[in-house]
């Protein structure tokens, strides 16, 4: 009588154990905990944000308190970003191509950039009207001195 033991197949266990294998190296390649981290930060940035954009001038110490907060949820971002993508000008690129969207410190920059580009555009404008201004009244007077 044959045993039970000589109809089993190996392959089954060996698929087994290597199938486990691979599971464990794809969740040490890429952190579930990470991506999960990076998408609660992003989250609780905007939240911070939107909150330090919409409090009324007036509320100072909030207006405060939530700067520092996202500053702190920026720096976290970043440090996620940089743990899932990598660093530098690869982890930006690498991060572009995945997610089409720029590292939050970069974002974050580039709007503080147009703000104040944006501010400059507006003061020379003015100073140019103003000097226009000046030189219309300069040469108003003149004319009106030489009647």
């Amino acid at each position: 009588m044959p045993s039970a033991r000589a109809q089993r197949s190996p392959w089954p266990a060996a698929q087994a154990l290597l199938s486990g294998l691979a599971e464990l190296a794809e969740t040490l390649r890429t952190p579930r905990g990470a991506a999960d981290e990076l998408a609660e930060a992003r989250e609780l940035l905007a939240y911070w944000e939107r909150r330090a954009r919409r409090l009324p001038r007036w509320a100072l110490m909030r207006r405060r308190e939530a700067r520092s907060a996202a500053w702190r949820w920026r720096e976290r971002v970043r440090a996620a970003e940089q743990l899932r993508y990598g660093r530098g000008l690869l982890g930006a690129a690498s991060q572009l191509a995945v997610e089409r969207r720029l590292p939050a410190t970069l974002a974050h920059r580039g709007r503080q950039a147009a703000r104040l580009a944006l501010y400059t555009a507006v003061v020379a404008t003015v100073t140019l009207f103003l000097v226009l201004a000046a030189a219309l009244a300069v040469v108003v007077q003149a004319a009106l001195g030489a009647l």
